[in-house]
């Protein structure tokens, strides 16, 4: 029975989800049994489960409703050690509290009373949009978002009451913005400073405008906006051109930050490098804090990748995790989508997850080729252990780390290729042999008498040997 049932739940998905994601997270699924309302399904393994609740468990909710009636429930049964055949069973939750809307408490008074009930009847009800995944414990702290974080979690502990109103995170795609701003909302719910927290990307608040207008609902609109007290707009550059949308903005910025409430927004450039904002937007958007995300340099790269393993439960060999950390050097998402499709491919395939198996199944994401060790692989193998650019690696500086990363450069390009003293110093910022010849005794010498060095240098030369597969 619970075969025909769960076989009537996948031809109800199988119609809303593409093919290759219904046969990667659908097909290894296994009903169990089926009584009374309740139906309970294996999956593979606690990362399975967790990408299927994540991703798809809308679907799923649907489709048990439309197969077994509104009293469905889901239970999965989850394989915990596959060697020993260990499971586990835990219910499907129905409901997220922390997404459940919150009744919208009227801050219109006099002649507005009238208006003020038909927006309570109508609009009183809303959905914060965060996601309650994103919060500061999930996020990694590293040099590449530090001003940001700081400045976050200043603004989580007291919104509306600090400096940096509005404040301002901007940066590429895939660096952690949205994670960011979506942690300070939840905190703020989290710590009971206020429910009225709403989190909006700028397309769908320009389309709820324009909705608005084309309803003859603006003012609703409006008055919704301005009850908030913690408003979160994503990506403003979206804004550009839209001048309507800018004015309503506008009016909603000074009646928010004249009340003392906070505004947070994220862009993927500075505010003074987006075309078309009017003057009047920018001015008000650099009243408060403008902080940066960067790229993430490599030991934040090695911190996100342990963290997305250790909240799915799995052990990865350190080369594996070398090499991704190695290889995915500007994108937070991007690094995070590595781990899931090399979690996926394992747990449908069963394997070992070593190196082999990282770069065949990666090799869609990675296009990583064969090279030979060169001179210039060892620079970028330095660059990335020190944190530290080109320019500074060739160039002038005296600085203690930075003259120490260029010292052990030549020592590792004299004892890995087969460069002369002339070339190596030409390479590394035009010096000449002297000074070669230099840098190698003294990180000779250090290498002999220190086991610090020693794992310094091998760890490296790893990073070099993975450079150059």
């Amino acid at each position: 029975m619970e075969l025909q049932v769960w076989d009537a739940c996948l031809d109800a998905i199988r119609e809303k989800i593409n093919p290759l994601a219904f046969k990667t997270w659908f097909f290894p699924i296994k009903p169990i049994s089926f009584s009374g309302s309740e139906l309970t399904i294996e999956v593979p393994s606690q990362f399975f489960y967790e990408w299927i609740e994540e991703n798809y468990s809308t679907f799923l909710r649907q489709a048990l409703k439309d197969v077994i009636g509104p009293e469905a429930r889901l239970m999965y049964s989850i394989v915990m050690d596959k060697s020993q055949g260990q499971t586990v069973t835990i219910e499907l939750p129905h409901q997220n509290a922390m997404n459940r809307d919150f009744i919208a408490e009227s801050r219109l008074t006099g002649n507005n009373q009238k208006q003020t009930e038909t927006f309570d009847r109508n609009l009183a009800r809303f959905e914060t949009h965060l996601n309650t995944k994103y919060t500061f414990d999930t996020l990694i702290r590293g040099d590449c978002n530090s001003l940001a974080f700081a400045a976050s979690k200043s603004v989580a502990q007291s919104p509306g009451q600090n400096a940096f109103n509005p404040l301002v995170i901007y940066g590429g795609v895939g660096l952690g913005k949205t994670h960011m701003m979506q942690a300070i909302g939840n905190s703020v719910r989290e710590n009971r400073l206020s429910e009225r927290v709403l989190y909006v990307s700028s397309e769908k608040f320009a389309i709820d405008f324009v909705n608005a207008i084309q309803n003859g609902k603006i003012q609703e609109f409006s008055s919704f906006y301005r009850s908030i007290d913690v408003l979160i707009i994503d990506d403003i550059q979206f804004f550009s051109g839209k001048e309507k949308t800018q004015e309503e903005i506008f009016h909603i910025f000074n009646t928010l930050h004249q009340s003392n409430k906070q505004i947070i927004l994220s862009a993927d450039r500075p505010i003074k490098d987006i075309k078309g904002i009017e003057d009047r937007l920018i001015s008000r958007f650099n009243w408060g804090l403008s902080a940066d995300i960067q790229p993430p340099d490599y030991e934040t790269r090695k911190a996100i990748i342990l963290s997305k393993l250790h909240q799915s439960g799995v052990n990865l060999d350190e080369s594996v995790i070398e090499f991704i950390a190695t290889n995915v050097t500007e994108n937070v998402r991007e690094l995070e989508g590595c781990i899931v499709k090399l979690l996926a491919a394992q747990s449908l395939d069963n394997r070992e997850i070593d190196l082999q198996f990282t770069k065949s199944t990666l090799k869609d994401i990675i296009r990583h080729t064969t090279k030979q060790l060169n001179l210039d692989t060892i620079e970028k193998a330095i660059c990335s252990y020190y944190a530290i650019t080109q320019n500074d690696l060739k160039g002038k500086s005296k600085k203690k780390e930075i003259a120490l990363a260029r010292q052990i450069a030549m020592f590792l390009a004299k004892q890995l290729t087969n460069s002369s003293l002339k070339t190596i110093g030409l390479h590394f910022g035009g010096r000449d042999h002297s000074t070669v010849i230099h840098a190698i005794n003294t990180i000779a010498k250090k290498v002999e008498s220190s086991a610090d060095e020693r794992k310094k240098i091998e760890e490296i030369k790893k990073r070099i040997e993975i450079l150059s597969m």
